[in-house]
């Protein structure tokens, strides 16, 4: 038996609904997640969330608001000091 995967990759243009606010705090983000504009779904944490079409990783995927991967997402933000001080350290 012989299985091929397509190496596609797949992406989705959520918009922004909710940042420094009370369920995201100033450590997150939540975008939308929904069939128009596509998703996050199970499986997807870790993965990064670019900033538009640059090369820029801005966030990753972190947290969905319910079981069937619609509605919003958390992605946890990449802009914090602290957050910057804690990945440089392995990128040198």
């Amino acid at each position: 038996m012989h299985i091929e995967a397509l190496r596609i990759r797949m992406f989705a243009e959520p918009h922004l609904i909710q940042i420094n606010g009370a369920t995201v705090g100033d450590f997150s983000m939540l975008l939308s997640n929904n069939a128009s504009t596509g998703g996050t779904c199970f499986g997807d944490s870790g993965g990064p969330n670019y900033l538009g079409t640059s090369n820029v990783i801005a966030a990753v995927t972190s947290f969905g608001r319910n079981g069937n991967c619609a509605g919003t997402g958390g992605v946890f933000r990449l802009d914090r000091k602290n957050v910057l001080d804690f990945v440089g350290q392995f990128l040198k």
